[in-house]
């Protein structure tokens, strides 16, 4: 009984939907999935677009708006823009830790290991070819 239960939940086709598009949404670069979007669930798709064409209009307002409240957190704007806003922050500084560690990292490998194995071809002479075997007559 507990295996059939648990068979009609994993096949259900509002599931199965629902794992589609995750798989999709997770496993697919954001043009394929525009492109999945477009088809399989053109509400959804003209809501993204619509979304963007709003970032773009309201770029200049959303960039003031996180810029005072960078200086002054204190700013009244509501709380569910200050709740987004400390949200987007924390994710951001998140992401800049990381790539600053990237970056440390990097560099200290490049110092252990100056040229990448391509560069190291071109600068061993004679490497991928016979020119270390032939005499040359200068």
């Amino acid at each position: 009984m507990y295996m059939d239960s648990d068979e009609n939940i994993s096949s259900s086709p509002q599931n199965d939907k629902y794992l589609n598009e995750l798989t999709m949404k997770l496993l697919t670069n954001k043009t394929n999935y525009a492109k999945y979007l477009s088809k399989t669930d053109t509400e959804k798709y003209e809501e993204h677009q619509e979304f963007i064409q709003d970032c773009k209009k309201f770029s200049p307002e959303i960039l003031d708006i996180t810029k005072k409240l960078c200086k002054n957190p204190e700013e009244d704007f509501g709380s569910d823009v200050k709740d987004a806003f400390n949200e987007y922050a924390h994710v951001l500084i998140r992401y800049l830790e990381v790539k600053e560690r990237s970056d440390e990292l990097q560099k200290e490998y490049d110092t252990m290991f100056p040229y990448s194995m391509n560069e190291e071809s071109n600068k061993v002479p004679g490497h991928g070819t016979m020119d270390i075997f032939v005499q040359k007559n200068v």
